[in-house]
């Protein structure tokens, strides 16, 4: 049994969307992993007592899909909270999109579907990209992109749309899929292969040989956002 006095406290919107490689890079670093699994019934937490950090992770469903997906409205209560209170946090895909919404941020619909592997442009420096090889391509599926608040602080882009930004000095959207391992990606394509199929142009096997490639650089670029993400939120062990 885990006994870490450190707690990340995850939401998790699907059974096959798991943290994956950034909980593993968690683990490691000492952290005891409290995963929500929203879509079989866990609650969103009515508070932040207890844990060190908030992540919250993609899934299928969207921003404004609060009366099929209830706990939508709650994870957004609970970024609010996070945000105003400089609790460390980090969305990812759907969760960015949600801590964005949090805020008085919103989304729109892309005019084609994102899936596969894309470069990013750094805007400015920040400490969650610290390290990072922003030569690296990393994976999206996503049909919306977010619309910043206006107090955000955008840190990079990618085919027109924010791909990393931070909402005050603790909290933290990223866009794109840095978790992912291999085997996540498999499921993913296997369970859809005709999305896969028109949204990236290719066949599940092309697709997942792609990834195959690319992964170990994507890997890198997950573990050194996780220790920067510890670093910079002084959770990082001493």
């Amino acid at each position: 049994m885990d006994e870490s006095p450190h707690s990340v406290v995850i939401l998790q919107h699907e059974s096959g969307a798991p943290a994956a490689i950034l909980g593993d890079s968690l683990r490691e670093a000492g952290f005891r992993l409290d995963v929500r699994l929203l879509c079989s019934g866990d609650e969103v937490p009515g508070s932040l007592n207890g844990h060190d950090a908030l992540i919250v992770l993609g899934g299928e469903m969207n921003v404004g899909e609060e009366s099929d997906y209830p706990f939508l409205r709650a994870e957004q209560e609970l970024l609010g909270e996070a945000v105003r209170s400089g609790f460390p946090t980090l969305g990812i895909c759907l969760g960015a999109q949600q801590l964005a919404a949090s805020c008085g941020g919103s989304v729109v619909r892309r005019g084609a579907l994102a899936l596969g592997w894309y470069p990013f442009d750094v805007k400015r420096e920040d400490a969650l990209l610290t390290g990072v090889d922003p030569r690296t391509l990393v994976f999206h599926w996503r049909q919306y992109a977010c619309r910043l608040p206006d107090e955000a602080v955008l840190i990079a882009s990618g085919d027109g749309d924010p791909q990393v930004f931070r909402l005050g000095n603790a909290a933290w959207g990223i866009q794109f899929h840095p978790e992912p391992s291999l085997e996540v990606l498999a499921g993913w394509f296997a369970d859809d292969p005709q999305t896969v199929a028109g949204g990236s142009g290719h066949g599940v096997d092309e697709l997942l040989a792609e990834s195959r490639q690319r992964l170990p650089a994507s890997a890198t670029l997950c573990r050194q956002v996780a220790v920067n993400f510890l670093d910079a939120t002084g959770l990082a062990p001493r």
